[in-house]
């Protein structure tokens, strides 16, 4: 047979392969929301570390910032992922904190008495609510031409209640929610974690 035949099914047998392979392999980012809560930035362990004590599943609903409705997309910025518990028998729920991903021009400030994030990372942290800012590279992979990216944790109340207003209680388990989230989603979008 003719070794010029022989080139062209095996250049389009090799392509075939090649776009077979691209197209079956995992993308990390739908491996992480298809196994963790909140844009896929969180273990189901690591979001129920802030609860009100009280029995049930931890669950999450992410719904648009502005309009309230469920988000349909995979967008991160612009939403807020509410981590739930879901009551024994799964009809009623009860809010544990609120993770919201916000891009804009300008930084939320830390109010009086707040701690310092720290390890290199931006943000702050007090009884009831935190503040982690992303980095350049993240802001931009997810898709923003903002300057500033930042999670912000908004603790319910009865979560605060039940560890009897502690904030060396809270504290602590909300810097571990807030960075577990970043490092997910840097993991998603091929970004540095820190600034």
């Amino acid at each position: 047979m003719d070794r010029k035949r022989l080139v062209l099914p095996a250049v389009l047998t090799a392509a075939a392969a090649v776009v077979a392979a691209l197209t079956l392999w995992p993308d990390p980012k739908d491996d992480l929301r298809g196994q963790n809560l909140c844009w896929g930035s969180l273990t189901e362990k690591t979001a129920g570390l802030l609860n009100d004590g009280e029995a049930g599943r931890t669950s999450d609903d992410v719904m648009d910032a502005g309009s309230g409705k469920p988000v349909e997309d995979d967008r991160v910025f612009g939403t807020v992922c509410t981590v739930i518990r879901k009551d024994p028998g799964g009809e009623t729920y009860r809010e544990q904190y609120a993770l919201t991903a916000a891009a804009g021009d300008a930084t939320t400030d830390a109010p009086k008495g707040a701690t310092p994030l720290g390890d290199g990372h931006e943000g702050w942290l007090t009884l009831r609510s935190a503040v982690l800012r992303l980095s350049d590279g993240c802001v931009s992979a997810m898709r923003s031409d903002s300057r500033y990216g930042e999670l912000t944790l908004s603790v319910a109340p009865r979560v605060t209640v039940h560890e009897r207003w502690d904030a060396e209680s809270v504290i602590p388990r909300s810097r571990t929610v807030l960075l577990e989230s970043a490092a997910n989603l840097a993991k998603q979008y091929d970004c540095a974690v820190q600034p």
